[in-house]
């Protein structure tokens, strides 16, 4: 019964326009936006273009350039994959389907279980994906030779984390479904969002969750990155354990008004 669950879920999510408009821009966009500011310091030039991307790149190395989708990935991933949760669950309420999953023979806790983990599993893939994009990007760039093992190295970095990010965007489940409906979710997003570039900025402790990926990315700094530890990059895994199981207690015990 769960398979049929999470494979009507898949059903969903692969037909919805706003799963496609996220998907384009983690497979796309962020490695396009990082391929041209490479190909911008690479080119030099006095432009004010040319010196702001001298601020987000040190070199023209693959792990400079990777690390740059990494520090893209802690913001556009968090937006990308918040507002694909907001939707799978607060859609329910707002398109006034809710009342249709109390006549199925599952429990609701399972469906909102099987939400998450179709979300979470696109959210891993396309990561992926994007990273793969940005890899040939760079091949067309001609980056400082290196060997495969080397790119292969670099490229862990920004898919794990996109992975984080996409774990930290899973307690928005739980605040479009509280609030019934995607809109409450979204303020929450951008809430979160805003929150966490102000402690990125002021170069508030990695314990700060939603930081620590975008910390650890180099978006703080060499000095902050050298700071975040595994327990720190460890806890999105707990936030997004936790949200899910809120969320999920939560269908259980909700009614329909």
């Amino acid at each position: 019964m769960m398979r049929a669950v999470v494979a009507i879920e898949w059903l969903k999510l692969r037909r919805s326009r706003v799963v496609l408009t996220a998907t384009a821009v983690l497979v796309f966009l962020l490695p396009g936006s990082a391929a041209a500011f490479m190909a911008a310091y690479l080119s030099g030039g006095d432009s004010q273009f040319a010196a702001k991307v001298s601020t987000l790149l040190n070199g023209r190395s693959w792990a400079d350039y990777l690390g740059l989708i990494g520090q893209l990935s802690s913001v556009g991933a968090l937006l990308s994959v918040g507002i694909v949760v907001c939707w799978t669950y607060g859609r329910e309420f707002s398109d006034g389907t809710i009342g249709n999953l109390f006549a199925l023979p599952i429990s609701r806790a399972r469906i909102a279980w099987a939400k998450g983990l179709v979300v979470l599993c696109w959210g891993v893939a396309t990561s992926i994906l994007g990273v793969l994009v940005a890899v040939l990007l760079g091949l067309a760039l001609s980056l400082d030779a290196t060997s495969a093992a080397e790119i292969a190295q670099a490229a862990t970095m920004p898919i794990v984390v996109a992975t984080l990010t996409t774990l930290l965007a899973v307690p928005l489940a739980l605040v479009a479904s509280a609030g019934r409906g995607y809109l409450p979710g979204v303020a929450a997003l951008l809430a979160v969002v805003v929150v966490t570039q102000i402690v990125t900025t002021l170069g508030a402790s990695p314990w700060f969750p939603w930081a620590a990926p975008a910390l650890w990315s180099g978006l703080g700094g060499p000095a902050l990155s050298a700071q975040v530890t595994s327990v720190q990059l460890a806890m999105p895994c707990l936030v997004g354990a936790l949200g899910m199981s809120l969320c999920a207690w939560w269908w259980k015990h909700c009614e329909v008004v």
